[in-house]
């Protein structure tokens, strides 16, 4: 399990790590909205290709969005609180398997969990909580749904409803959910082309984990929502 624990007040500096750093990619600083997901495609697939990232203000056009080689392009939807706080960040990114077919091998991956973007951000947040409300933060690895029924995840099982952020035994709990369909896995191979080489993360937004940390914000935050099931994909997922 990656799990990383904050000690509190004097040895707040200390971030006692079950797992070694997953990612070779650091994280300097806390990216801004307009380009979460780009840093996040770079830390999640381990990639330095330049991305070009669509932001959406309406859900209904990013449903209909895809993660496409050309450009690449990759796609971000902001999930609000009433009060205009961002909580989540969703993010569809390409799979380091597609972009090291077309750049070339070694310019991506493999592929790591979506725990990895949270991880980094709140390395960094830990510079700036001086008085952390939890002395235990777990970031749940358990980020791909599957069962012996559907054993594959699909986009609307990835877009239905979770809980972000909860409190355990004392612990804040962060977790995430995304799947991966790479590119040339012979399963997906009946599958649209528009529909592979694709790696789909749901992340916790830096000022919403921020204000957990520090006890100004609740926990239990659901993001996430029901899409239509019934009939063909409306061109995305």
């Amino acid at each position: 399990m990656l799990r990383i624990l904050l000690t509190t007040a004097a040895a707040l500096a200390t971030l006692m790590l079950a797992a070694c750093e997953p990612s070779p990619f650091a994280l300097q600083e806390i990216p801004t909205l307009d380009k979460y997901c780009l840093t996040a495609q770079k830390i999640v697939t381990r990639t330095e290709v330049p991305m070009e990232l669509v932001v959406h203000d309406n859900f209904a056009a990013f449903v209909k969005s895809k993660a496409v080689i050309e450009g690449p392009t990759i796609q971000q939807y902001n999930w609000k609180a009433d009060n205009g706080m961002v909580l989540g960040i969703s993010c569809k990114l390409k799979s380091a398997d597609h972009l090291n077919l077309i750049f070339g091998g070694g310019s991506a991956g493999p592929d790591g969990l979506c725990q990895y973007m949270n991880q980094a951000v709140f390395r960094l947040l830990t510079k700036q909580v001086t008085s952390p409300a939890f002395t235990r933060v777990v970031f749940d690895p358990s980020e791909t749904l599957s069962d012996d029924e559907k054993p594959i995840m699909t986009g609307p099982d990835w877009l239905a409803p979770f809980t972000m952020t909860y409190i355990e035994e004392g612990g804040l709990h962060i977790a995430t959910k995304g799947f991966v369909v790479n590119f040339l896995d012979p399963q997906y191979a009946k599958v649209p082309e528009r529909f592979r080489g694709v790696h789909y993360c749901h992340l916790i937004a830096p000022e919403y984990l921020e204000a957990l940390m520090s006890g100004e914000a609740e926990a239990d935050v659901v993001i996430g929502t029901d899409v239509d099931r019934s009939g063909p994909p409306p061109g995305g997922y």
